[in-house]
């Protein structure tokens, strides 16, 4: 029996190593099979490049259509050029408000309330999350709550956030840490329970304490989804420091900051040029989590 199941896991029919950490090194990857080694890795390189050069192309793509038709808007005088200036009068602001610090003055400000947010609600739903995967009743009593945490807009609830606790970067995080919560948690239990049970077997087998089978059984295998559910996440919470910036009274700081304030006096160009800011925040954030799950799943192209 002990036998079969090794085979099951990976082993192939080897005597499987001693101790917890063994665990960790089964070999989940069937890709490959009946292939040269070299040829493998010469394979992986190439899908490796593909995956950084396929999104990359299909940026720069998108940037430029956007470009292009916005430059079309503007010469045609379609818009108003108070509505929608053109894209070298963004640009021109864009570089002013960067030389003199606004911009980066402000996306600091947006960028310590989205990763304070995310950080919170990262910390709730593991250990709610990890809960719920291995307590089937917790789930039960859960759901319900977390069904209607939901159904109640941000938008509507951040004010009043913001009026019990007051100005500050608390009020801010946790209305970001509120709009990030779910998915991290979706993707926490989903990742966790999409372990197969004879891991957790193998490693009791094995003697490995829970400390031990979460972080050389359940993290490891989870990884791919948890990742995924980490970009949506850092990606909203930009989306969290926005709604808290604007729904905040007297906010003074912050790129959501910056654009209510262009658009109370009607001025366009500096809207546009933070609006680019916080696009540009959300793909650096979500190209950061791509690197690391590459560098993390290496493990399933060795």
């Amino acid at each position: 029996m002990m036998h079969q199941r090794a085979r099951y896991d990976g082993w192939t029919g080897r005597r499987p190593p001693k101790g917890a950490a063994a665990v960790a090194r089964v070999d989940l990857s069937t890709e490959g099979g009946g292939r040269h080694p070299e040829q493998t890795r010469h394979g992986h390189g190439e899908l490796a490049r593909a995956h950084v050069l396929l999104p990359l192309f299909s940026l720069l793509l998108f940037a430029g259509l956007i470009y292009a038709v916005w430059e079309a808007v503007s010469r045609a005088g379609l818009v108003a050029s108070y509505i929608l200036p053109s894209p070298a009068q963004v640009a021109q602001e864009f570089w002013i408000e960067l030389i003199d610090g606004t911009l980066p003055t402000n996306a600091a400000v947006t960028l310590q309330e989205a990763l304070s947010g995310f950080a919170l609600a990262a910390v709730i739903a593991a250990l709610g999350g990890y809960v719920i995967a291995h307590v089937r009743p917790f789930e039960v009593l859960a759901a319900p709550i977390i069904a209607a945490s939901q159904a109640v807009p941000v938008v509507a609830v951040a004010p009043i956030i913001l009026l019990l606790l007051g100005g500050g970067l608390l009020p801010k995080a946790i209305i970001c840490a509120v709009i990030v919560f779910f998915p991290l948690l979706i993707s926490i239990v989903t990742g966790l329970r999409g372990v197969e049970r004879d891991y957790h077997d193998v490693a009791r087998v094995f003697g490995a304490s829970r400390l031990q089978t979460i972080t050389l059984v359940e993290l490891p295998l989870a990884a791919p989804v948890l990742l995924s559910g980490l970009k949506l996440g850092l990606t909203l919470s930009i989306t969290g420091a926005v709604v808290s910036e604007i729904a905040g009274l007297g906010a003074n700081s912050g790129l959501a900051y910056l654009i209510v304030a262009a658009s109370s006096v009607y001025v366009a160009a500096p809207k546009y040029a933070a609006l680019i800011a916080l696009i540009l925040i959300s793909i650096a954030l979500f190209g950061l989590v791509t690197l690391l799950e590459r560098i993390i799943l290496r493990w399933r192209d060795a």
